[in-house]
């Protein structure tokens, strides 16, 4: 097993074409051990508690090792913790081989061997269902999509800010998922309190730092929350608040039919029973089908500082998916884009920032440029400035008011755009 998957291994990393990998994939279309490892490496519902951090510890193993890689994955299935006992036994048997092998070995057991490939690219070669994919469930926005909701009643909550999140209990471990797939690692007061939860269940929702200072803004609050899930430290000071639950085989099937009343009231029920600090309910503001409630409570949370409300027609289901059933509704519209470049400032912030030139996408798909200048404080402009890798090829999300088409040309432009923050949970252009 272990000689095949590191012959394909060296073959992927030969390359950076897309067409190239998918051939050498296929090679191994047939081999069932190749496909175990490749199943193991990406499957998300895998988790094996190692990190590069613990793989740092110190072997005092006197064990005999593990005789085959086989032998090592069903070990990890089954023991996830991370414990110091299930290091030793993967240093036993990493211990054999060279510095190369070692590497690949902790690669896949920590599951961040970089081969340049995707769930996408192994579902396509190997089949729709060979890798089980991730994935949340996504807002429309409600201005785009307000018919939608004639004649349904609907349930109101607060939008919230953070780090989106959902908890997944594996082998009965609570385990946060960022909304990639990518697992948050040593929330370690999260997943004791997490524990108190119905295990049957995934939990939706978002990270963001406890008890923020009053004079904090909804971005500076951002930015602190993901300093601290982005660490490599041991994540506290975070509380998990939750929007919605849905059973597991549910949101692993991609759909929960239980309509969205239920699911919310069910999921408040549960929090307050269980009372703890740390894991919060996300009210419920409203509910019915009175239309002119949803500007009014808009104008109410945004005056308070709050981004927005978001709408779920009563009886929708859970979907795993962009969808109507889910709409946002805010003032100003967002965007990720992509910044290009950077100028420099002029009079007060000469030797500073003074605007990234960023891409963003057209209502025809296509994809346009325009300056953001605004929303940046001063030490933002002095170390971006500073340090302009720090901003330029990442995804920042930016408030605008409307989308216009420009009347000389054919091209888009944004008006008043606003830079809010990075967003390092994202990786591609959006308009939200």
């Amino acid at each position: 097993m272990l000689e095949k998957f590191i012959e394909l291994v060296n073959k992927l990393k030969s390359t950076t074409g897309r067409l190239e990998k998918e051939a050498f994939l296929r090679e191994y279309k047939d081999n069932a051990d190749v496909k175990a490892v490749l199943y193991f490496l990406f499957n998300p519902y895998i988790v094996t508690g190692i990190s590069g951090k613990k793989l740092k510890k110190k072997s005092k193993s006197t064990q005999a090792p593990a005789r085959c890689l086989s032998l090592v994955l069903e070990y990890f299935v089954k023991n996830n913790t991370g414990r110091d006992v299930d290091v030793e036994y993967l240093h036993a048997f990493a211990g054999q081989y060279s510095k190369d092998i070692q590497d690949i070995i902790y690669g896949v057991i920590a599951k961040d061997l970089k081969l340049g490939i995707q769930e996408k690219t192994l579902n396509k070669v190997f089949g729709a269902e060979f890798i089980p994919t991730l994935n949340v469930m996504l807002a429309e926005s409600f201005f785009e999509n307000e018919k939608y909701l004639d004649g349904k009643e609907f349930v109101v909550t607060q939008k919230l800010d953070g780090v989106r999140a959902v908890l997944i209990f594996q082998n009965d471990t609570g385990v946060f998922y960022s909304r990639g797939g990518r697992v948050i690692e040593d929330l370690i007061d999260l997943q004791s309190e997490a524990n108190k939860l119905d295990k049957n269940y995934v939990y939706d929702g978002e990270l963001l730092i406890q008890n923020p200072k009053p004079e904090m803004d909804a971005a500076e609050i951002y930015r602190a929350t993901v300093k601290i899930t982005a660490s490599d430290d041991i994540k506290r000071g975070i509380t998990f608040n939750i929007f919605d639950k849905v059973l597991k085989d549910d949101f692993i099937a991609g759909i929960s039919q239980t309509g969205a009343l239920v699911r919310k009231r069910d999921m408040v029920a549960e929090l307050e029973k269980i009372n703890s600090e740390l894991l919060v309910p996300v009210s419920i503001l409203f509910v019915g089908n009175d239309i002119s409630q949803i500007p009014a409570l808009l104008d109410k949370h945004t005056q308070n500082g709050e981004e927005g409300i978001m709408v779920n027609p009563s009886d929708s289901p859970y979907e795993c998916k962009r969808t109507k059933n889910l709409l946002k509704v805010k003032k100003f519209h967002t965007a990720d884009v992509l910044v290009l470049s950077i100028e420099e400032g002029g009079g007060a912030n000469k030797g500073k920032l003074g605007a990234v030139h960023v891409q963003f996408m057209g209502p025809d798909k296509k994809l346009y440029t325009c300056k953001v200048g605004s929303g940046f404080r001063q030490d933002d402009r002095e170390m971006y400035f500073a340090n302009p890798d720090a901003i330029i090829g990442k995804i920042i999300e930016i408030g605008y008011f409307e989308l216009s088409k420009n009347q000389n040309d054919d091209n888009y432009s944004l008006r008043f755009p606003t830079f809010k923050h990075i967003r390092h949970d994202k990786t591609q252009i959006s308009m939200h």
